[in-house]
């Protein structure tokens, strides 16, 4: 994310919003560059991008520099310039730690194959989706920023031949409780003894049911957050995972699209305000902490102990997600539209809603067909009342 003070806003004579950034070209010199957009999101991207492409001109490449050398050197970049968090920054460079210690490691990119380069690419199907996606990226950067600097003289990721591989992982497919599994997790939930001295993490995981949020949003919120009077809940960070896997709290939550008010429930409001009567003093202020030890309470921890209550009330175990997918499903069966459900969620388009829940809001196309045929024939009786 770009700093607030990195540039100034103003409006047009036509209405729209123009963002205006400093930046240092290659010859040192300040110059500022504008950036014209409906909203101020729509700016602030654009400038994001600019001055990242930018960045990555201003990096100096030695001859013999090897792929892992090129994408290191823009991964370091990237997080001193805050264009990346420390969660970003550490995936980064676990897949940095790919290419270096694939067939590619040591080898300047410069005598790198299209042979060599097809066949690291078929070594790392065997990652998750999200990975292989992620090092095709980088691999892909480090031949623009060569090419561009005239150490390479082809790109072989611009051929066709060239292209992100597919994972040989099986896709994990998160689903929703039906009603009468949603019913007897809650009913084992709320019944289940935790032992004296042990975490319980019962609120989260019905604040998640029945909101929606996720369980790092949910770890990270702080009194300020609630809101009894206008009936919300701000997200505005998350507990994240950082360098060495530690957990951390983040001050700004997934995507830009994640800061967002969540409506409150009468069920959400009477679970908040009883965890604040059973909130202690601790160092970050937080809602839910870990006083045992003294720290975060991590999205892992509550996961084992979603795992014990859906394996005690004998309902299908596919992750604590499962319970924010639980709530969208129920929020379509109740016709909340989808433009509604993406601001709740936090998604950061319509089209991720849509494509999420695709199979649920297939099956509610026969309802609303029925529904549809209904309405046409009240209008027809209608229709014919006046004419008689």
């Amino acid at each position: 994310m770009l700093k607030k003070d990195k540039g100034t806003f103003r409006i047009t004579k036509v209405g729209s919003i123009e963002y205006r950034v400093p930046y240092y070209d290659s010859s040192g010199t300040r110059r500022i560059k504008s950036f014209t957009a409906k909203t101020k999101e729509e700016c602030q991207e654009r400038a994001y991008e600019f001055l990242r492409k930018n960045e990555v001109k201003l990096i100096k490449i030695l001859p013999n520099a090897t792929i892992e050398d090129i994408v290191r050197q823009k991964v370091e970049n990237d997080y001193v310039k805050n264009y990346c968090s420390e969660a970003g920054y550490d995936r980064n460079l676990h897949a940095v730690s790919i290419v270096e210690n694939g067939r590619l490691g040591g080898i300047p990119i410069k005598d790198v194959t299209e042979d060599m380069l097809f066949c690291f690419l078929d070594d790392i199907t065997s990652y998750s989706a999200s990975i292989v996606r992620k090092v095709f990226r980088m691999i892909s950067t480090a031949y623009e920023m060569a090419y561009e600097k005239k150490i390479i003289t082809t790109n072989y990721i611009v051929t066709k031949r060239i292209q992100c591989p597919k994972s040989t992982q099986k896709q994990k497919i998160v689903r929703a409780m039906t009603e009468d599994e949603q019913k007897r997790f809650v009913d084992t939930l709320l019944s289940h003894k935790v032992p004296y001295g042990r975490n319980t993490y019962k609120l989260q995981l019905l604040i998640e049911l029945y909101s929606g949020m996720r369980m790092g949003e949910i770890n990270a919120l702080r009194p300020e957050c609630i809101d009894f009077k206008k009936g919300y809940i701000r997200v505005d960070a998350t507990i994240s995972r950082g360098l060495k896997c530690k957990s951390f709290l983040q001050m700004h939550p997934k995507t830009d699209g994640s800061i967002r008010n969540v409506p409150m429930n009468g069920k959400v409001e009477t679970l908040l305000r009883q965890a604040l009567e059973e909130m202690r003093d601790n160092p970050l202020g937080l809602i839910f902490y870990d006083y045992n030890k003294d720290d975060v309470i991590t999205t892992y921890q509550v996961d084992a102990f979603f795992g014990r209550i859906c394996k005690k009330a004998n309902v299908p175990l596919t992750g604590q997600h499962t319970l924010r997918h639980t709530f969208a499903t129920r929020c379509i069966e109740a016709e909340v539209p989808a433009v509604v459900l993406q601001r709740w969620l936090g998604h950061t388009n319509i089209h991720i809603t849509l494509d999420t829940y695709t199979d649920v809001f297939e099956r509610m196309n026969r309802t609303a067909i029925s529904k549809y045929d209904s309405y046409i024939d009240k209008i027809k009786e209608t229709e014919f009342e006046y004419a008689a």
